[in-house]
């Protein structure tokens, strides 16, 4: 997926912003490391909600497709900040890495610049949508690997 500046009109914006705070929240913070540090130039930030962690209920649905029930608590870490030209980044990503909370809400911030997007697009998020990718496809596979099938008489006779 290529970064289109043809096509990031408010609402396609909007969209491609919740993308990347996917990606990022997501990514492994070993991998966000690596990819942020060919970054050069940081602008200043200031910290709106600096780095915290806390617990969220997580819900779940039998099937998928019930009604709601509490499945347990979870933890998260987020953080707000923005940068000296005024946009502002945030990040919500599970566990308790503050690092990776804070990097993720700056490249937020970072990848709402008009001049940084496509680069950093290029650069950062579709690397790390890669990993992510290549990441689930193995786990996958591993899961398939393992998979045991369970044969009754029933399943038999047909």
């Amino acid at each position: 997926m290529r970064f289109d500046e043809t096509s990031a009109n408010s609402t396609n914006l909007t969209s491609m912003r919740a993308h990347w705070i996917s990606e990022l929240a997501h990514a492994m913070f070993s991998d966000l490391a690596d990819a942020v540090a060919g970054v050069e130039r940081w602008p200043e930030f200031t910290s709106i909600n600096s780095p915290e962690t806390g617990l969220i209920m997580v819900h779940g649905r039998m099937g998928g497709l019930g009604d709601p029930f509490p499945l347990g608590e979870s933890t998260v870490t987020r953080c707000t900040v923005q940068d000296d030209q005024g946009y502002m980044g945030l990040a919500y990503v599970l566990g308790d890495s503050l690092a990776h909370a804070e990097i993720a809400a700056k490249l937020d911030a970072l990848l709402q610049h008009p001049e940084w997007q496509s680069s950093l697009w290029d650069r950062i998020i579709v690397p790390l949508m890669i990993l992510r990718t290549d990441r689930e496809a193995q786990t996958k596979q591993e899961n398939q690997n393992s998979r045991v099938q369970f044969f009754t008489m029933e399943t038999m006779r047909s």
